[in-house]
């Protein structure tokens, strides 16, 4: 097992629980030109699967976990901030030992990094560990992979078909796809629609969208780039 050490910040988001969730993990390289900061890109997708096996684990006023690492920290290695709802801890990664592993590999690596430090977290914020625990297994279980459905899907303005999306996030690429299904949710067809970097993949949780006649549905993006797409299904339900 590769070992791996970071620097980590909490967020956290009330729910009708009262149960304080925790919003986001970062895993980078902060240091501002630092030659390291190529992993930045890759880190996504493993952080925000972990995070997503989180969603029912109170994290008190914390909110988001952001892991920085490098290489060498010197005497502020180990260092633990934790200021209002975000928690900063810094650790170690051997990045030349990450440089040379295969996708598959450098994602476990990453995995192991994200839970070093919430388990640091974890310590030291009083938290119990087995949501944690959990969490790194159900990782593993999907085989790194951060695949879900986006939303429920919405019924045509006639109810005979449903329009849905489905996401991959991956170290390094970010697709979403339509699903166009009938009524008793049998899949016609699913269809690539969106690529984009995974370092801007977090527009996915921020998505609406709605049928404007019986054969086109339009996408939106709420998260702040205001884009939009549109797709037609005339051959699909001719």
């Amino acid at each position: 097992m590769l070992r791996a050490y970071l620097d980590i910040v909490i967020h956290t988001n009330s729910t009708c629980l009262n149960i304080n969730m925790l919003k986001q993990i970062t895993l980078a390289c902060y240091a501002q030109g630092h030659a390291n900061q190529f992993i930045n890109s890759d880190t996504w997708a493993v952080s925000e699967l972990y995070c997503s096996m989180l969603k029912s684990f109170d994290t008190g006023k914390v909110e988001k976990v952001n892991v920085n690492i490098r290489d060498e920290w010197g005497d502020f290695l180990g260092y633990y901030q934790n200021h209002a709802s975000v928690v900063t801890i810094r650790n170690h990664f051997d990045f030349g030992s990450y440089s040379t592993l295969n996708k598959r590999e450098k994602k476990l690596m990453q995995l192991e990094a994200v839970h070093a430090g919430m388990m640091q977290v974890a310590w030291k914020e009083g938290w119990n560990t087995d949501s944690l625990l959990d969490a790194y297994n159900q990782c593993l279980e999907k085989d790194l992979k951060y695949q879900f459905s986006v939303g429920r899907p919405k019924s045509s303005p006639n109810r005979i078909y449903k329009i849905g999306f489905w996401c991959n996030w991956d170290l390094d690429i970010f697709e979403l796809y339509w699903i166009l299904s009938n009524k008793q949710d049998t899949e016609i067809k699913r269809e690539k629609f969106i690529t984009k970097h995974p370092s801007v993949g977090e527009f996915v949780y921020y998505l609406s969208w709605k049928w404007t006649s019986y054969t086109s549905v339009i996408l939106e993006d709420k998260y702040g780039t205001n884009e939009s797409w549109t797709t037609e299904f005339g051959d699909e339900i001719a």
